[in-house]
């Protein structure tokens, strides 16, 4: 027996039947979860692609210091200052609302400076002098600027050494040599003290500093010398304070080195003059010799030849005696030579004449003295005219060597200020003791007079 499919064709056909009855269930279950899927809300999330994360940069400013500045809670409310940069910064500042706000737009740049929170150092005026020396500083006179002719002639030259020597003393026109030629100078209006600086201000001076500043506070150098270091020197020093034997409280202090007159002008407020300016002060408007005029007079001056006798030699005169200037500056000639600021150079004249008109000069910038005028009670008159140059090393001590201080005009009528008056000081007090001490000889050029040798250090 044999058998054969049954249906044929339409056993084919039946398959496709079998197929739709598979896809209706299926697709209605998928009809089913999409329609919950859409009821949830969260359809797009699963036909949209991923998002690829986002990098967001911010610039944060950073501004360390060495100790960070504590936080102070005001009292009150005070402004705050919020900034505005062109790049944002990394979270805002939550203020408080009750605060006013302060705003200010800036670009943002690197900061070259500390937070202003910081409160920054303050620098030291010339005003800020201590009430100690402000009481004891001397009073100026105001000295017009204008230009004058500085320097000395052949001329000049040969009659003040003839003068010399005539009166039995030792002078050579070559000691003239460093004040030639003539020049054309214009200074500004300065004031200048009347009286040079005396053994009471500079005493005063050191015990402001303290024990043993004479040593290394003018700065870093020797100011002066004392009783402990140079039996001639006459100031005292008893290990914690300085002080002055009373006949010469009111005389110029000398002995005193360059350093040391710079630190006290400086101290007061004020400074050295300049060699144009010392010239000025002295010289005056009509280009005279000595301060007083042109004519040498021994009663105006304290040098050698101011002395009738030698038991009065060799002594310094109190701040207020003889010899005033056209403008009332007292001792520019004689007594004692008297520190400037600038250095010296035996050619520096001539410079500055090739150069033409010179306006407010200050010397040369480096040297290896400092300049040194008006003589001094060692010298003669022809060292004590008002046009002569001298030089010493600034760190030197010359018992013939003071000096007096100068500052710039706040306005054509500045007269200083000062408790001091010239025509009372010295008034009922003893006349110096001597100093025993050889003559010295100012002229830079020759050796130095015996007691430069007495040094510090």
């Amino acid at each position: 027996m044999s058998y054969r499919r049954l249906g044929g064709r339409r056993n084919r056909g039946a398959a496709w039947q079998w197929g739709i009855l598979g896809f209706i269930p299926g697709f209605v279950c998928a009809l089913a979860v999409m329609l919950a899927v859409m009821a949830e809300g969260t359809l797009p999330a699963y036909f949209l692609p991923t998002p690829q994360p986002q990098i967001v940069q911010q610039v944060v400013h950073v501004v360390m210091t060495a100790t960070p500045a504590p936080i102070q809670q005001p009292e009150e409310p005070s402004p705050q200052v919020l900034i505005i940069t062109a790049t944002p910064l990394p979270a805002p500042q939550i203020l408080p609302t009750n605060v006013p706000i302060v705003v200010q737009v800036q670009p943002t740049v690197a900061s070259t400076s500390p937070p202003t929170s910081i409160p920054q150092p303050t620098v030291a005026t010339v005003s800020a002098v201590p009430d100690v020396l402000l009481r004891l500083r001397s009073e100026t006179a105001t000295i017009p600027g204008g230009s004058f002719t500085m320097g000395t002639n052949p001329a000049e030259v040969a009659e003040a050494v003839r003068e010399c020597q005539n009166s039995g003393g030792t002078c050579l026109a070559q000691y003239a040599q460093d004040s030639y030629p003539e020049h054309e100078v214009r200074v500004e209006p300065f004031l200048m003290e009347i009286t040079e600086v005396s053994f009471t201000q500079y005493v005063a001076f050191l015990n402001l500093l303290g024990a043993n500043s004479h040593q290394s506070a003018c700065p870093g150098f020797w100011c002066i010398q004392t009783r402990n270091d140079s039996e001639l020197a006459p100031i005292v020093f008893n290990g914690s304070s300085y002080s002055i034997h009373v006949g010469l409280a009111q005389h110029p202090v000398y002995g005193v080195n360059w350093h040391g007159a710079q630190a006290y002008c400086e101290a007061v407020g004020r400074r050295l003059p300049t060699e144009a300016e010392w010239e000025r002060a002295a010289r005056a408007d009509d280009g005279r010799i000595y301060p007083w005029g042109n004519i040498w007079d021994n009663a105006l001056a304290n040098t050698k030849w101011s002395r009738e006798t030698p038991s009065h030699y060799p002594v310094t005169s109190p701040e207020y005696e003889f010899g005033r200037s056209l403008y009332g500056l007292y001792h520019l000639a004689g007594n004692v030579a008297e520190w400037v600021s600038d250095y010296y150079s035996e050619t520096y004249y001539q410079q500055q004449a090739q150069l033409g008109l010179s306006v407010d000069p200050a010397g040369p910038i480096n040297g290896l003295q400092k300049v040194l005028r008006g003589g001094s009670l060692n010298s003669v008159p022809f060292f004590s005219r008002a046009v002569h140059r001298q030089s010493a090393s600034e760190a030197e001590f010359h018992l013939w060597v003071g000096f007096r201080c100068a500052e710039d005009a706040p306005n054509p009528e500045a007269t200083g200020s000062s408790d001091l008056n010239p025509a009372t000081l010295g008034v009922d007090v003893p006349t110096a003791p001597a100093v025993e001490t050889a003559p010295g000889n100012a002229q830079p050029t020759l050796p130095p007079p015996p007691e430069s040798a007495n040094t510090g250090g």
